[in-house]
């Protein structure tokens, strides 16, 4: 698998997780976006149902 499904993480299938757990892992030092519904991380937020750019976080 060289890319991604284009679903978000959360809607994969077991297999289709364990195919792309190489991909996810090589992206996960770049992940900018988090899931405000499940808490994944991503680089592209096309990966995520509810994403968020990090950047919008508040701490608050």
């Amino acid at each position: 698998m060289k890319k991604l499904p284009k679903k978000a993480i959360c809607k994969w299938n077991k297999a289709t997780l364990e195919k792309a757990l190489p991909i996810l892992l090589q992206q996960a030092d770049q992940a900018q976006y988090v899931c405000r519904k499940c808490g994944r991380i991503a680089a592209d937020p096309k990966n995520l149902c509810k994403a968020m750019h990090r950047s919008d976080f508040d701490e608050s």
